[in-house]
């Protein structure tokens, strides 16, 4: 029984010297990134005992403090410790524990910004343009770099600025970029129009515009629009159109930036000068008219009221009312009121009667 007692008592002992094994600890002394990173010196110190309190470590290996002062290659730096002990006589044990340190304390350099896409009119751009920063990393890599869109507010030398940053949190120096930005169309006013004689004169005011377009509807030949005019001047004159034949036109002002801004009116060529349609007039008016090749006189009428007061036939291209006259038989003066006048050219001796088609009509008013 005391045999057996013994046989008890020595394999526990054994036992447990089979479980006993060294046991290394680590700490890591350092400035903590991301992702596993460290953004300075790193120092590693180990930390060797046996699990069994019992039984000492006999050696070590590779288990002194360590400091790292440079970065490490992207894959990192391995340190390795081994420590031994011996739990029981002729038995050693020998264990190993390895730690894998990164370090990158430079941010990300040679920095770059650019645009989604070109200028719209270089180097003008006129809608929102997305700058993105680039940049590299020679240690643990680009994570991130700055990406913005710009939609104003206008700017000649609108400027941005961005960074890059590592895996390890490391950030770059701020880089500039300046880019020149107007999404304003200038403004078109003051369009005007004037009928000629087969011909239309048109004018504009544009503040900010580098060039103007103007189209026409109908257009030359048989095209339903054609453009007319493109030049940096205000004005324009618009021959050869059809008289009595409505036109319309479109002014587009484009500015250096590329925005545009358009602008329509209408006219109806006619071959009467003056005075104005719809001019209020306190004396008698001169009513002119262009000259019709070969006419040899014309046929001036004056309706007051959709009554007709005066029929005259001058042989110029002009007749100077008068405030009083007679017509059919009666008197009649230039009494306040709306009046409307008509003209046709005739050819050859008045008595025959020949006569063209009607110039135009206008009207006026007295008072």
């Amino acid at each position: 029984m005391r045999a057996l007692a013994v046989a008890v008592i020595v394999a526990a002992v054994f036992a447990s010297s089979a479980m006993a094994d060294p046991v290394i600890g680590v700490k890591i002394f350092g400035t903590p990134g991301d992702n596993g990173w460290y953004r300075s010196d790193v120092t590693v110190n180990w930390q060797e005992a046996d699990s069994d309190p019992s039984v000492a470590i006999t050696s070590t290996q590779g288990c002194e403090p360590q400091t790292l002062t440079a970065d490490t290659p992207p894959s990192g730096f391995t340190i390795t410790c081994s420590a031994m002990s011996q739990p029981a006589p002729g038995k050693q044990v020998t264990v190993t524990r390895s730690v894998t340190v990164s370090i990158d304390r430079i941010a990300p350099s040679a920095l770059t910004a650019a645009t989604d896409r070109p200028p719209d009119a270089a180097p003008w751009f006129n809608h929102p343009v997305q700058v993105t920063w680039s940049g590299t990393d020679g240690g643990s890599g680009v994570a991130s770099c700055t990406s913005t869109p710009y939609a104003g507010p206008d700017a000649l030398g609108a400027s941005l600025s961005g960074t890059c940053r590592d895996r390890a949190g490391n950030v770059s120096a701020p880089l500039p970029f300046a880019l020149d930005y107007d999404a304003t169309p200038p403004a078109v006013t003051a369009v005007r129009v004037v009928a000629g004689d087969a011909s239309a004169a048109l004018s504009w005011q544009a503040d900010g515009a580098a060039a103007f377009i103007v189209s026409r509807a109908p257009g030359r030949g048989h095209a339903a629009q054609s453009m007319v005019f493109d030049g940096t001047a205000s004005s324009f004159t618009d021959r050869g159109l059809t008289v009595g034949r409505r036109y319309a036109y479109t002014v587009e002002a484009v500015d250096a930036a590329g925005n545009a801004t358009t602008a329509a009116v209408h006219v109806t060529p006619e071959r009467l000068l003056g005075p104005p349609a719809q001019a209020r007039v306190t004396a008698p008016p001169v009513l002119r008219w262009h000259a019709i090749a070969r006419a040899s006189y014309y046929n001036v009428q004056l309706f007051r009221g959709g009554r007709k007061v005066l029929s005259a036939w001058p042989r110029r291209a002009r007749y100077h009312l008068r405030r009083a006259w007679s017509f059919g038989g009666r008197d009649h003066r230039l009494a306040p009121g709306r009046y409307r006048w008509y003209v046709w050219a005739g050819y050859g001796p008045r008595a025959r009667n020949r006569y063209g088609r009607l110039l135009g009509q206008r009207a006026f008013v007295v008072g």
